[in-house]
Formats: structure tokens, sequence, C-alpha cells
């Protein structure tokens, strides 16, 4: 009788251990699939964010990339305004922008335009854009070329532009001065020791974009 007691309680004990084993065993599956669910869900949402806010870094970019600048049709010169690949611009409008006929001594300005929205504005020679500084009043862009004049590989932009100085017997004749920007990136820069170079050693009457980028390149 003794005997038959101590194996049921034997028996129940086992019986314990192992509904106890199967408990923690299965407390252990669910733990680690709520983990495992958990951690999917994280790279999820992680993944949607980092789509957002690169969604949102492209939208600002592109946002920064437009001037908030509007041109009048009627002071856009048509005949120097033309569609061009331009380096890290791509495919672009270089824009010929003449000054406003009620404004004393402003010069000419130029853009980049894409999708119809200004995108850059050329660097200015004059102070606030404006021709008094180096003499003479706005006439005329005789031409715009794009070379690469410092052999980068890059698209720079030559100008030849006329001003009336209102100097000498012949002052009131426009007279071609050279404008030379280099690119540099999404930018460009005046290059103001070209340009005086040209002025020094080059005679008025040649300046032209062909005669200006030989010049140039032989140097």
């Amino acid at each position: 009788m003794k005997r038959k007691a101590v194996l049921l309680v034997t028996a129940v004990v086992s019986l314990c251990l192992i509904s106890g084993c199967q408990k923690a065993q299965s407390e252990a599956v669910t733990e680690a699939a709520k983990s495992s669910s958990q951690g999917s869900i994280k790279i999820e949402s992680t993944t949607q964010q980092n789509e957002e806010s690169e969604t949102q870094k492209e939208s600002k970019d592109s946002s920064e990339a437009v001037l908030n600048v509007t041109l009048a049709e009627d002071r856009i010169v048509k005949d120097q305004t033309f569609p061009v690949d331009l380096n890290d611009w791509g495919n672009v409008t270089f824009v010929t922008y003449g000054p406003d006929p009620g404004a004393d001594f402003e010069d000419v300005t130029f853009y980049l335009m894409k999708d119809k929205k200004v995108v850059y504005e050329f660097p200015f020679l004059g102070e606030n854009n404006k021709t008094d500084e180096f003499g003479g009043l706005f006439d005329s862009v005789a031409s715009v070329g794009f070379r690469d004049v410092n052999h980068d590989n890059l698209k720079d932009v030559i100008v030849i532009i006329n001003y009336i100085t209102g100097a000498g017997p012949q002052g009131m004749e426009p007279r071609p001065r050279v404008r030379i920007f280099l690119a540099d990136g999404k930018k460009f820069i005046l290059a103001k020791d070209l340009m005086q170079d040209i002025t020094d050693h080059m005679e008025e009457n040649n300046l032209t974009i062909n005669n200006v980028y030989e010049y140039l390149k032989n140097k």
C-alpha cells in the first residue's frame, strides 16, 4: 500500500514538471514570436520613414533650386535666348534679359530656366547690375557661345555685349566687350582676369565668340 502511494506521488510530480516545462516552452515561443513580429514592424516603419525623408529632401532640394524671379516677356532678347545642354544643369534655356527701359544704367542679365522657371541667375559685372561703374550704356548682345575655355571639360559661357560709351568722336557707336562665365559645378564665376586680358590684347573688331575662344585656348 505504501509503495502504491509513493508511485502515485511520483507520477503526480512528474506530470507537474512536464506541464511546467511545456508552459515555459509555450511562453518562450510566444515571446519569440512577439519579438519577431515587433522587429518586423519596426524595420518596415523605419524603411517607410526613410522613403518619406528622401521624398521630402528631394522636394526641398527641388524647391530651393527655383528662384523667386518673374521675367517680363517683352524684356527677353529672343534672338539670344535658346535651349542648351549645359553641364550639371542638363537641358535648360539660356535667357538673355534686357534692362528695364526706365532704369538708368541698368545692365543686361542672364538666366537659366528649366520647366519655365528661373533656376539660376548669372553673376553681375557691376554692383547692383549697373553699368556706370565701368562706363557706358547697354546697347545689345551681339552673340552668345558655349565653349570650354579653361580645359576642364565643362562648357563655359562667352558673351559679346555692345555698349555706348559716349567718349571720343565715335562715342555714340556701340563698342563690343566680352563677358566670360566659367562653369564651376552648378554655378558660374565671372572671369574678370580673362576679360581684362582680352580687352588688353584683342582688337575690338576681332571680338567674336570663335576668336575669343581661340585666343583663350592657346593661353
